[in-house]
């Protein structure tokens, strides 16, 4: 996280500068997103530095079944424009935890989890009303919880989503 102020603060000093030529633009929205476990809500706020995406996520989904759950996460994506530069090609990489099953009552699961993404940024260039649109998968970094709830049934996380997110 401390990383994530530096590289904003350096940025935006950068860009003061106004002889270096780099790109700042904040990125706040919401997000819907439908994943093997279901839907989800959540929200993001980032930076973009050139060609670079910063963002801290936090989703929440699935509902109360056996595969709910709550994922924060930070990321950082490389926008390759493509087109006229409004739009961009992105592909990068977050760890997040991941807290999966009944997430408001038990049992529960909490894992690490590496979250490849791939995706498209529409309006790359614009300050306000941007749209991302992503699918990111879950690679867990520890071992998970196989825990049964009261019917026997095991708890899961999800291991793939897809992500529209709408820029304020």
């Amino acid at each position: 996280m401390r990383a994530l102020v530096i590289a904003i603060c350096l940025a935006a000093g950068a860009a003061n500068a106004g002889e270096s030529g780099v790109t700042v633009r904040q990125l706040a929205g919401i997000s819907a997103s439908v994943s093997d476990s279901g839907f989800g809500l959540g929200a993001q706020l980032g930076v973009r530095i050139s060609p670079i995406l910063l963002r801290v996520t936090l989703d929440v989904g699935g509902g109360n079944g056996r595969r709910g759950y709550i994922l924060a996460s930070a990321r950082a994506d490389w926008l390759y424009p493509i087109g006229s530069g409004d739009a961009a090609f992105l592909v990068g990489a977050g760890v997040g935890g991941l807290s999966y099953g009944f997430i408001f009552d038990s049992p529960t699961g909490t894992v690490s989890a590496l979250i490849p993404e791939i995706g498209l940024l529409l309006g790359n260039n614009r300050s306000i009303g941007r749209t991302l649109i992503g699918i990111a998968g879950f690679i867990p970094l520890s071992p998970l919880s196989h825990a049964r709830d009261f019917a026997g049934q095991e708890i899961v996380p999800p291991h793939l989503m897809a992500t529209l997110v709408l820029s304020l």
